[in-house]
């Protein structure tokens, strides 16, 4: 035997015995679905997902204003004031999956990755499903005429929180006319302003579908620009010209049509044919996940096939209201 164990040894993943040892090997699917989710998706970087681990809800608070009042000399001494509070709870109670399975034998006989196909296609059924239950979510808010906070049989309450801000079109054809689509967003954003929301330091966004958008476009009503989302992402689109406010077009928008018998709830389901745009802040949802996307194949010995998986569970509600506004027809 010899002293010197040295052996020549066989690369399987080189193209011909050549070149880098890694030549031939096939891109796997895990990651896939999560890649083509984030650029896939137009609001799941702007809106803040937070875990729920532990329990089914997440909880935030809210107060009211204070009052003020004025110290008279010699008087009184003054009284104390009330500041209402409440809270608003969403429950995370649904597992939202996407799964293929394969036989055994053809996932080796065709000459590309099945997997990661069938990941990318997952990747964009969820991101279209996530950005529509965003923007619904924030239809509902822009449509609220209180407060979510408000407690029954407490209209106005907790002080300093307000409805949702709607503005309607005169006509349904305005909706593809830029200057009046352009002063419909001037008029939704004065009673956004109304209630204490500013569009371009509040993180504002509008979502459109393509036609609105190619309308604004093609009528030089926006300009090429850079805003920063909730992340702190730099992101470069298309900002509505005197306003530096995003506008997004997206066909995972709602808008024109009837959604009915939702995965995650009635919350969600609702007549939209009239909406155009919806404009609003991360502040006006609130979103938690419990599973956050998590994907898998495996190989299932029962049944002799491959199952190609991706899953995850989360939820979404609207928070603060006036935090969004909503543009619709007649």
């Amino acid at each position: 035997m010899p002293l010197d164990d040295s052996y020549t040894i066989t690369r399987p993943g080189q193209d011909n015995s050549q070149g880098a040892i890694d030549a031939l090997h096939i891109e796997q699917y895990t990651g896939v679905v999560e890649s083509t989710l984030e650029r896939k998706s137009a609001f799941r970087a702007f809106v803040p997902v937070r875990p729920v681990r532990g329990t089914s809800q997440l909880t935030n608070f809210a107060v009211g204003e204070s009052t003020l009042q004025k110290l008279t000399a010699g008087g009184p001494p003054p009284d104390g004031t009330t500041n209402d509070f409440a809270k608003r709870t969403l429950t995370v109670d649904t597992v939202i999956l996407a799964r293929n399975v394969l036989p055994l034998l053809e996932p080796f006989q065709v000459s590309y990755d099945a997997r990661k196909e069938i990941g990318m296609e997952h990747g964009k059924k969820i991101a279209k499903f996530m950005d529509q239950s965003f923007i619904i979510q924030a239809i509902k808010a822009a449509l609220a005429t209180e407060s979510s906070y408000r407690g029954a049989g407490a209209p106005g309450k907790p002080a300093g929180h307000f409805g949702g801000s709607q503005q309607t079109l005169a006509l349904a054809g305005d909706a593809l006319d830029p200057a009046k689509l352009y002063q419909a967003v001037a008029d939704l954003f004065v009673k956004m302003e109304t209630k204490d929301v500013d569009p371009r330091t509040d993180d504002v966004v509008i979502a459109v579908k393509p036609a609105e958008f190619y309308t604004l476009l093609a009528n030089e009503q926006l300009i090429d620009g850079t805003y920063i989302t909730s992340e702190g992402n730099s992101v470069k689109g298309m900002l509505l010209k005197a306003y530096g406010v995003p506008v997004i077009s997206t066909n995972n928008s709602p808008a024109g049509t009837t959604v009915a018998s939702h995965f995650l709830g009635a919350a969600f389901d609702g007549d939209y044919t009239k909406v155009v745009a919806c404009a609003f802040s991360p502040r006006a949802l609130m979103a938690g996940e419990t599973i956050p996307l998590t994907t898998d194949v495996f190989y299932d010995k029962v049944s002799k096939q491959w199952f190609v998986d991706a899953h995850l569970s989360y939820g979404v509600t609207y928070n603060r209201a006036e935090f969004a506004g909503v543009i619709l027809k007649p």
